[in-house]
């Protein structure tokens, strides 16, 4: 593979090449400005504007790369790699760098194992995209970067069923559900429930794995 990866393969959550089209795009835009507006808000009332400015460019960021992954089934490097960084470098300038470090770093271990194992299930854009999530939601504690991880494979699992049974019915539909916009809808979503604050404990994220 080159370096703009595939999200999905002919095997993988889903079959074929085509992507979710207009409906689905519009699911998950609905879905993942629900969750980030969520996040947004819960930002600003806990930590202030500096905070929820961070939420708000992480949900654009979440909202760009899963219409890519939806519309090519592709997630390249120039979405996925840049975020991530900028991530990271915000998490750091906020001093909790070692925390979204070691979010970034179990996540992408996991994810390319995945790969690893079955690259047709797991692309390697999955593999970078999980740096910049993992970041992010390691800076809500350990639950949040644990639940946005499960989150994330039950969404997929639960979008790639119904897409198989709307196209057995209708005949026509996707024939592939991407991993990414599932990743990023989660992750919000676990930011927005995170118990009191979107930096409850960064230092919990050992213990709790």
């Amino acid at each position: 593979m080159g370096d703009d990866e595939d999200s999905v393969g002919d095997n993988g959550t889903g079959v074929g090449g085509h992507g979710a089209g207009i409906r689905g795009a519009a699911v998950y835009l609905a879905a993942v400005s629900a969750a980030g507006g969520a996040a947004t808000w819960r930002a600003a009332a806990s930590l202030g504007a500096v905070a929820a400015a961070g939420c708000a460019a992480l949900t654009v960021w979440c909202a760009v790369v899963g219409l890519v992954d939806l519309r090519t089934l592709r997630l390249p490097n120039l979405v996925t790699v840049p975020g991530a960084g900028v991530i990271l470098a915000a998490a750091a300038l906020a001093g909790h760098g070692r925390a979204a470090l070691y979010g970034a770093g179990l996540l992408t271990a996991v994810y390319l194992g995945a790969h690893l194992l079955r690259p047709a299930s797991m692309g390697a854009g999955d593999v970078k995209l999980a740096a910049g999530l993992g970041a992010a939601t390691a800076l809500g504690g350990g639950a949040v970067w644990v639940q946005a991880a499960l989150g994330a494979l039950a969404l997929t699992a639960a979008c790639a069923g119904l897409a198989r049974v709307v196209r057995r019915r209708d005949g026509a539909g996707p024939r592939a559900w991407p991993h990414g916009p599932s990743m990023c809808t989660a992750s919000l979503a676990a930011l927005a429930l995170a118990p009191s604050s979107l930096l409850v404990a960064p230092s919990s994220l050992l213990v709790a794995l």
